[in-house]
């Protein structure tokens, strides 16, 4: 028993260590992480419900998701070329900066065409950020301490993000009460509060210093990259186009359900903003929590079976979401499909650091951002196209086919992850 009980604390003490050896860029990126999640965790809860209450249909929405999903397929190459000729920091201030003022006109809007060009815009914004996040935290750490930044970064932007659901949820009641404000003039005050703490974040990132690890030096003085043009950095096309198949069919799955997860609830299940904000609150917390335990996780199963334990027991309660309506009483349906929407939350994203840093090691410094701007890409075409279907089943009242298309696409898509990176001879790792 005592020997049980000390491998915890050695366990712990190596975590705590590797914290410690967080560079200044990596610890000064954490906290422009909280500013920049915020609005993004409002954003999530308030936008499509703010577009409900101007009179917009589910189908508008719909158009929506897919031009930003159009929007994403053009930028999505540029982006990664961009990020790697001004560098990461820029790239993050350029990303978020245009994303907030984006946000900011659109929240201020009931124009369509406002609304969509500006969904086009922010969308494009976004790519830039996204394709330069896992490249500059992989070039700000050595191999062994990869995982833990992931985690950590997981874990306070969902943090943050939960923070940013609860004032979307509750705030919005509150000054409508204290201001006699109507709802659509609540929505846009949240929104501004949160797109306060975007543009605050911009500070660390502005503190950002040049920064070069060991292993990039390495492969900058290696040979150099076989290709020419936009696509001369891919070294491993093999590899890339594994992790790219995977990572289009969550895409499409995901654009089915999870942009429009909003509406599911107030529309299909009858739930009002402020349960809408705690739920998705308490997903950000619960993910927070396993996104922090993630280097644990992965020390039991070992990186490529974290990701499909998590991945697959996350399945199951995607099909409750889906059928809740008919699994529940009017009274509890919003507590049934609000417990399984954050247990899927949590186990599916458990081993997301864990599949981030191992996709960042599987692949050359060169091509990282390359990689990103690839799945950007064709992840942007299949979200749009699955949130243009999506609400299209919804518009009709079909609530459950949207979600059991995901548990199906995610099902396929962690069976492939199993099949392409599993260790030769290994049996598929058991759900328990």
């Amino acid at each position: 028993m005592v020997a049980m009980s000390a491998r915890p604390a050695n366990g712990f003490r190596a975590y705590a260590a590797n914290l410690r050896r967080f560079s200044r860029n990596a610890r000064l990126y954490l906290v422009h992480i909280v500013g920049m999640d915020v609005i993004h965790g409002t954003w999530e809860v308030i936008f499509n419900l703010y577009l409900l209450e101007l009179g917009f249909s589910i189908e508008f929405i719909g158009v929506r998701l897919a031009i930003m999903g159009v929007a994403r397929v053009v930028a999505a190459v540029p982006a990664g070329w961009l990020s790697d000729r001004i560098g990461r920091k820029w790239g993050f201030i350029l990303g978020d900066g245009g994303g907030a003022v984006l946000a900011v006109i659109q929240i201020l809007s009931a124009n369509p065409a406002v609304l969509l060009v500006g969904a086009a815009f922010q969308s494009s914004f976004g790519v830039l950020h996204h394709v330069t996040e896992s490249p500059f935290m992989a070039e700000n750490s050595e191999p062994e301490e990869r995982i833990h930044l992931f985690s950590v970064g997981s874990g306070i932007r969902t943090l943050a993000a939960m923070a940013g659901a609860l004032i979307a949820g509750l705030f919005p009641a509150w000054i409508a009460g204290v201001f006699d404000l109507p709802k659509v003039e609540a929505f846009r005050w949240a929104t501004l509060i949160g797109a306060a703490g975007w543009f605050l974040s911009l500070i660390p990132a502005v503190m950002l210093r040049p920064y070069l690890s060991a292993e990039v030096a390495a492969a900058m003085n290696g040979p150099p990259p076989p290709r020419r043009g936009v696509l001369r950095g891919i070294r491993n096309p093999v590899v890339m186009r594994k992790f790219v198949t995977v990572a289009a069919l969550l895409a499409l799955g995901s654009g089915l359900t999870l942009s429009l997860a909003n509406v599911y609830f107030q529309e299909g299940v009858q739930a009002g903003e402020a349960e809408i904000g705690v739920t998705f609150a308490a997903g950000s917390l619960a993910l927070a929590v396993a996104s922090f335990a993630a280097p644990f996780v992965e020390t039991r199963f070992g990186r490529i079976k974290s990701v499909v334990v998590t991945r697959a027991a996350a399945i199951p309660f995607i099909v409750v979401i889906a059928l809740a309506p008919s699994l529940a009483t009017p009274t509890a349906v919003v507590s049934l499909a609000g417990a399984a929407f954050v247990l899927r939350t949590t186990l599916f994203n458990m081993a997301g650091p864990v599949y981030e840093a191992f996709s960042m090691e599987m692949l050359h410094p060169g091509e990282r951002a390359t990689f990103t701007g690839i799945t950007s890409l064709i992840g942007g075409a299949l979200a749009g196209a699955g949130g243009w279907m999506g609400a299209q089943a919804m518009g009709r009242g079909d609530f459950a086919t949207p979600w059991l298309g995901m548990a199906l696409l995610y099902a396929v898509s962690t069976w492939l992850f199993w099949r392409f990176f599993r260790p030769r001879g290994a049996a598929p790792p058991a759900i328990a």
